[in-house]
């Protein structure tokens, strides 16, 4: 077997979980749980943040606005969408089998995100892949976010490895694909798990395009054992 790569590097939210459909449970908990409000109003207030969009900052300013104030009542709003977000987090069909094959025929597997390291290293453990994870990449070790390339180069030079040797997947092109893909990088979009509309692409062209996460691992050069 003749492996195209060395570095298997993937984003995170979207791509190898669906964080969407978990925000969306998350925010109709809550309005659920308070009796007023709009789930679609939620997401668009926390997603416009300037606190972040997985902050408690963000979701109290949303319950505020909502005309709640009681401490009791926002400390169970707030426990009530981490719970129902992370029991959500359920990987795409594949993902950990498909991990589990890449990691055993001795490709390196990182992660970049946009996510805290906190946030990165819980939804790694939630789906029971986190020990495939040579390194996680999050804004806090470099202190910039995906689309900088710097981000990109620092995986590269962490896990010592040339550009032209490591395989990216991601659901967004303009983050995950564009940047990689300016530092010599193989850019994989992850099709399955972007929501954006085609005006969102920015004109970038990914490298190859994926409709389920197997699809990346011929890509990889990792040979056909039954999956």
């Amino acid at each position: 077997m003749i492996l195209k790569y060395d570095l298997f590097l993937t984003d995170l939210d979207n791509t190898l979980y669906d964080f969407a459909a978990a925000m969306e449970g998350a925010s109709q908990a809550v309005v659920t749980l308070i009796g007023r409000g709009d789930p679609g109003d939620l997401i668009r207030g926390l997603i416009f943040s300037p606190y972040g969009v997985e902050s408690d900052q963000a979701l109290v300013e949303y319950l505020n606005l909502q005309g709640l104030n009681d401490e009791q009542v926002l400390k169970s709003a707030c426990d009530e969408f981490v719970k129902i977000k992370n029991q959500n987090v359920i990987p795409f069909p594949g993902v950990v089998t498909g991990l589990l094959e890449i990691h055993n025929a001795g490709i390196l597997i990182a992660a970049v995100t946009n996510a805290s390291v906190h946030h990165a290293e819980e939804r790694l453990n939630l789906i029971g892949v986190r020990d495939l994870f040579q390194l996680v990449i999050s804004p806090e070790c470099i202190g910039r976010k995906k689309p900088d390339t710097e981000v990109y180069r620092l995986a590269a030079e962490m896990m010592v490895c040339p550009p032209h040797r490591i395989c990216v997947l991601g659901d967004n092109l303009v983050n995950d694909i564009a940047p990689a893909q300016r530092l010599g990088m193989y850019g994989v979009h992850a099709r399955y798990g972007d929501r954006l509309p085609a005006e969102f692409a920015g004109g970038v062209v990914a490298d190859a395009v994926v409709d389920h996460f197997e699809d990346v691992i011929p890509i990889l050069g990792v040979s056909g054992q039954k999956r």
